[in-house]
C-alpha cells in the first residue's frame, strides 16, 4: 500500500505568511557562499543542503491522508483542507470523469477533521461514488449541519456524487476487498477512532487527536492487539512534553508518549503528526530533534523505531 500526506496540521489551518517566506529567504541567503550560487546545479545542491524549515514547508493545511492499496483500492482518511487539494488531483482522472469510488474512513468530526468535504471536487461530479465510514451513528448529520445554508451555500445533497453512510461498531473491523480495517476508541473530547489498515502482511496505523495520559498509560496494554508490529503509525503529537502537562484533557499527545507506545509494541516507523498551529518550520525542526534526542536517551539499540515528523506531499511506501 502506498499513503500520501495531504494535511498534517491540527486545529486550523496555517498559511506561510510573507514575512515566513522573507524570513526563508534571508536566512538561507546568510548561508550561501558565491560557489553555491554559480551556477544553476549549485543552486539546486544549495537547496538540497539547506534545513527542511528553510528550503520547504511541513504544510499547513488540517489533517487528510490518501492510501491506495496494491490492488488498486482507494481510502481517505479525515477530511480536513488537505482534501482539497487531493480531491484536484483525483478529478485529473476518473473522478473528474464521474467514474471514481472511494472509501471514506473519519476519525470524528471536529472541524479541522472535515472542513475540506465542502471544497472537495469529486463530491460535485455525478457517477463517483463514496462509501463513508465512521463509529458515530451520527456522522450524516454532522456533515450536513456544516453545510447548511447560513453556513455554506452549497448543501451536501447538491454535491451529485453518491454518498453512502455507514456506521461502524466501536473497537470492530471490517474487510474491504481482502483489506482489513480495525477501528479503535482514542481518548479525546467528544471522542475520536484510530483506524489500523492491513493488507497482505503489511500494517499502517492512523491515530490523530488522541490523549495518552498517565491514565491511559496505565492501562496500556488494552491497545496491544491495535498498536503491535505496525509498519508505520502516524501518532498526533500536538503538544511538547511540558504543553502536555499544562493541556491535560485537551486531547493530544506528546512525541515522548507516542515513542515510548512505538517501542513498546515494535513498531517498526512512527511518524509525528498534528502539528499545533502556532509551530513555524523552524519550531517543527526542534520538535523532530528533541523526540530524536529523547529517543537516543531512553531507548535502547535496536528497540527504537524509525522516527520521522510529517510534512505535505510526505509518502509511506509500504
Amino acid at each position: 500500500m502506498k499513503i500520501k500526506l495531504w494535511g498534517v496540521r491540527g486545529s486550523i489551518p496555517t498559511p506561510l505568511s510573507s514575512d515566513s517566506v522573507r524570513y526563508k529567504i534571508k536566512k538561507a541567503l546568510a548561508l550561501a557562499s558565491p560557489d553555491d550560487i554559480a551556477s544553476e546545479e549549485s543552486v539546486e545542491r544549495f537547496i538540497d543542503n539547506l534545513p527542511f524549515s528553510l528550503r520547504g514547508t511541513y504544510g499547513g493545511n488540517t489533517a487528510s491522508l490518501e492510501l491506495i492499496t496494491e490492488s488498486g483500492e482507494i481510502f481517505i482518511v479525515d477530511c480536513g483542507s488537505g482534501l482539497r487539494a487531493l480531491g484536484m488531483e483525483l478529478a485529473k482522472g476518473d473522478f473528474g470523469r464521474g467514474r471514481g469510488a472511494a472509501s471514506i474512513l473519519l476519525t470524528h468530526t471536529h472541524w479541522d477533521h472535515i472542513q475540506g468535504i465542502p471544497f472537495f471536487l469529486p463530491f460535485f461530479i455525478k457517477g463517483n461514488s463514496f462509501k463513508i465510514y465512521s463509529p458515530f451513528g451520527d456522522c450524516r448529520e454532522r456533515i450536513e449541519y456544516q453545510q447548511v445554508f447560513t453556513h455554506f451555500p452549497v448543501n451536501l445533497d447538491c454535491m451529485l456524487a453518491t454518498k453512502e453512510f455507514i456506521t461502524l461498531e466501536r473497537d470492530s473491523e471490517l474487510y474491504v476487498r481482502g483489506v482489513r480495517i480495525a477501528n479503535k476508541g482514542m481518548r479525546h473530547p467528544g471522542g475520536s477512532f484510530g483506524y489500523r489498515i492491513e493488507e497482505n502482511g503489511r500494517a499502517f496505523i492512523y491515530t490523530s487527536d488522541c490523549e495518552f495520559n498517565m491514565e491511559e498509560m496505565h492501562d496500556i496494554d488494552r491497545y496491544g492487539s491495535f498498536f503491535n508490529n505496525a509498519d508505520a503509525v502516524v501518532f498526533d503529537t500536538q503538544y511538547t512534553f511540558d504543553e502536555f502537562f499544562n493541556k491535560i484533557d485537551w486531547g493530544h499527545s506528546p512525541a515522548s508518549i507516542a515513542i515510548d507506545i512505538a517501542a513498546r509494541f515494535k513498531v517498526k516507523r512512527l511518524i509525528l503528526f498534528h502539528h499545533d498551529p502556532d509551530y513555524d518550520d523552524e519550531k517543527l525542526d526542534e520538535v523532530l530533534s528533541n523526540a530524536k534526542a529523547y529517543m537516543g536517551i531512553n531507548m535502547r539499540e535496536g528497540g527504537a523505531p524509525q522516527l520521522d515528523i510529517a510534512y505535505e506531499g510526505m509518502v509511506i511506501d509500504l
